[in-house]
């Protein structure tokens, strides 16, 4: 990793400045759509296997398209993970099956691939010929000798996961694109690229 920690968090402080409210907005309809479908008896079951992906990619859209400056199109990003549906798919469920297996040889194996997996989406996006096979064996050749920093990334964000804890989850509208764009920073860091976002106006909502 060429940048610190301070400098992955620095520059997504920095990118979703003015974008906070889209990224809540994006993430309110993703959960309510979610919801809806968990509810409904069969559909929950249906939904989750074929929405978690899709969602999950056009997440990571809207992630790129903050820290390119751009401003968020939901219909274009969010919902962009749909055009690539069966790779969204694919790589949703396969790192599910991969996880919950190594997951059985105890806690650390499973928690440990689950960061080899973690970039699949991030590549996947950045890659339309890929499958959702290719981007996870890709994710997992980059994360060699990375994980423990992500680990160490990740940890680094617990007083945020407890604010949120302790607000009832109303923090959670800063501190999820927070988190989502400074794991993004990271996977460009690990490449050696970085998107450089204009500065954006501050909106009045701090933490």
């Amino acid at each position: 990793m060429n940048a610190t920690r301070g400098e992955l968090k620095a520059r997504a402080k920095e990118a979703i400045k003015g974008n906070i409210g889209m990224y809540f907005v994006c993430t309110l309809i993703v959960t309510a759509i979610t919801g809806v479908c968990a509810a409904i008896p069969v559909v929950g079951s249906i939904g989750s296997i074929f929405l978690g992906g899709p969602f999950a990619l056009g997440m990571v859209y809207v992630v790129y398209t903050v820290l390119r400056g751009e401003k968020i199109d939901i219909g274009a990003q969010l919902f962009g993970g749909f055009q690539r549906f069966w790779d969204a798919v694919a790589c949703y469920w396969l790192q599910s099956i991969f996880i919950a297996l190594w997951s059985l040889l105890f806690v650390i194996p499973g928690i440990v691939k689950s960061f080899s997996y973690s970039m699949s989406f991030y590549i996947l996006a950045e890659n339309p010929e890929m499958s959702g096979k290719e981007a996870i064996d890709a994710s997992k050749e980059l994360m060699n000798g990375h994980k423990m920093e992500l680990f160490m990334l990740c940890l680094s964000f617990i007083p945020w996961f407890l604010l949120t804890a302790v607000t009832c989850g109303i923090a959670s509208i800063y501190v999820v694109p927070y988190v989502s764009t400074t794991i993004a920073n990271f996977y460009l860091d690990i490449k050696g690229q970085t998107y450089v976002a204009p500065a954006q106006p501050e909106e009045t909502f701090e933490v």
